[in-house]
């Protein structure tokens, strides 16, 4: 009982892209770290990139439901998109999955989009057998926070070029494909 009072409440971290953490030529994108401990790390315009502290479950998902919402309602400007981190989420279980169904509902509302990034194998998998998977669509669902910011910001017409993206994710963008639109370089 202790272990899921302690565990019901994860620091959802607000993420920034880290100066200096551009490869260019790897085809690899910027770093994203929690802000809190990067004070360097800048915030990407229109883009609230969020990690939970920790994996999610049906303990605290709420508690993460409620924080990723205070983040958007106090984000300075206003996020057109929400990119979740799921980097230290193994298992989404039905609990969680109908949870981050019910805040995509909400951010859509609003006229945000939710993008998911960094989802593990079986997590995908769990994914995968959930509606919320058809509601997000392909394009929401991201190997990178960098792929997701990059994607959020060519859904935001805003092009690839930016705080938040380098030159190579214009190149990766289109050599891609695989279903995905091109994103006008602006």
């Amino acid at each position: 009982m202790l272990f899921i009072a302690a565990a019901s409440r994860r620091h959802v971290a607000v993420l920034g892209r880290l100066p200096g953490s551009d490869r260019p030529g790897t085809g690899h994108g910027f770093l994203y770290g929690d802000m809190t401990m990067h004070p360097a790390a800048e915030p990407v315009p229109g883009v609230l990139e969020v990690r939970p502290d920790g994996s999610l479950f049906f303990g605290n998902i709420s508690c993460v439901r409620l924080a990723i919402r205070d983040r958007v309602r106090t984000a300075e400007p206003p996020p057109r998109t929400v990119v979740l981190d799921l980097a230290d989420s193994y298992h989404l279980g039905v609990p969680v999955l109908d949870t981050l169904d019910e805040l995509r509902d909400e951010l859509h509302r609003q006229g945000i989009a939710l993008h998911l990034a960094h989802i593990r194998a079986r997590a995908a998998a769990d994914l995968d057998g959930h509606p919320l998977a058809a509601r997000l669509g392909p394009g929401a669902l991201h190997p990178t926070v960098y792929e997701a910011v990059t994607a959020a910001r060519c859904a935001q017409g805003r092009g690839v070029s930016g705080p938040g993206t380098a030159p190579a994710a214009r190149r990766r963008f289109r050599r891609r494909g695989r279903g995905r639109r091109s994103c006008p370089v602006r």
